[in-house]
């Protein structure tokens, strides 16, 4: 092993949790190794644990890890080298770019919000026909956690992360780099959609219709709920606005 690279973390707390979402094994595994790479429990660089540690720990076949790495290597989340095992790759340098260009730009709601309609839809189209079982998982996991009785805070961020996980299904790492600035130039205005019960319901209703488009793969009604969704919670925000306002003069 190179001395460059460091051992990711031991996955055998996350054994045998197969059979929950109608997928193959295979995807619930990439699933649960994406989960981690986002999270930064395996930085860049790290190398994975081998196939045969992988299959101990979940209890599968050599085979079945071997797909799930394979999902994931064609998400370029990781290269599998002859050699060094499976490493985790960083950010593209042209997201990182991106990113630095956009964090430079003007963050006002208006910008921001006629931005979200312009992408955001088409990010909903395009997730319906490039999101991976594991991705399916993820997004489904991370719509179970939310709740309309949960702090405004804690919704909000699954919410940022559910948008998140929308446009990294597209496998294409500028629109995630992307909706990571939109994600960041919105969080403190959009925390006032998630203030009341009645909002995070919403909300999560609208995750919820978005989600059973792209899982049917259904393009067009993915695009249409995407808009419907930001039309929803974008007049929420509105009527907050106005309601300030008034109070104000």
């Amino acid at each position: 092993m190179s001395s460059t690279q460091t051992q990711a973390p031991s996955t055998a707390s996350d054994s045998r949790v197969f059979l929950r979402t109608g997928k193959t094994k295979s995807a619930e595994i990439a699933a649960i190794l994406e989960r981690k790479i986002h999270a930064q429990m395996y930085s860049a660089g790290a190398r994975l644990p081998g196939e045969r540690e992988l299959a101990k720990a979940f209890g599968v076949s050599r085979n079945t890890v071997r797909e799930a790495l394979d999902m994931l290597e064609r998400r370029n989340l990781v290269a599998t080298k002859w050699g060094s095992g499976t490493v985790v790759l960083g950010v593209d340098e042209a997201a990182q770019e991106i990113s630095a260009k956009l964090s430079q730009a003007k963050h006002d709601w208006g910008n921001v919000s006629q931005l979200r309609y312009l992408v955001e839809p088409g990010i909903a189209r395009l997730a319906a026909t490039t999101a991976t079982d594991a991705d399916l998982i993820t997004m489904h996991d991370e719509i179970e956690q939310s709740s309309a009785h949960l702090p405004a805070a804690e919704s909000l961020d699954l919410d940022i992360r559910f948008h998140l996980l929308l446009a990294q299904s597209t496998g294409n790492p500028l629109i995630a780099a992307l909706m990571r600035f939109v994600n960041e130039s919105t969080q403190d205005t959009r925390l006032a959609t998630h203030e009341t019960d009645m909002r995070r319901q919403l909300s999560l209703d609208g995750h919820r219709r978005i989600f059973d488009c792209i899982s049917r793969g259904d393009a067009q009604a993915a695009e249409e709920a995407m808009l419907l969704h930001l039309q929803q919670v974008g007049g929420l925000f509105t009527a907050g606005h106005d309601q300030e306002s008034g109070e104000t003069t």
